[in-house]
């Protein structure tokens, strides 16, 4: 019976380690995620980086990168610019 105490108990504390190590490696950037709502979101490969998510890291590497996606126009194409001018320099 105390085996399975300690074995449960291991088991529940090695769980909790691995979820906030999880946390902790597969932090997105905040940025990535505010260009990533800003894009079309229609996953086309007009840009060459295969995704959106793709873009939205490449935009991150390269912030010229943006005017590549070809269905980018309008008023997303403005609050694109805005938020680069603003938020990434």
């Amino acid at each position: 019976m105390i085996g399975i105490v300690i074995l449960t108990i291991t088991a529940l504390i090695l769980g909790i380690i691995l979820v906030f190590t999880d946390l902790f490696i597969n932090k997105k950037d905040n940025n990535e995620e505010e260009i990533l709502k800003r894009l079309p979101g229609y996953n086309c490969s007009a840009c060459g980086y295969g995704s959106c998510s793709g873009m939205a890291k490449k935009i991150l590497e390269d912030i010229e990168s943006y005017k590549k996606c070809r269905p980018l126009r309008g008023e997303k194409l403005k609050e694109m610019e805005e938020y680069l001018k603003k938020y990434i320099q």
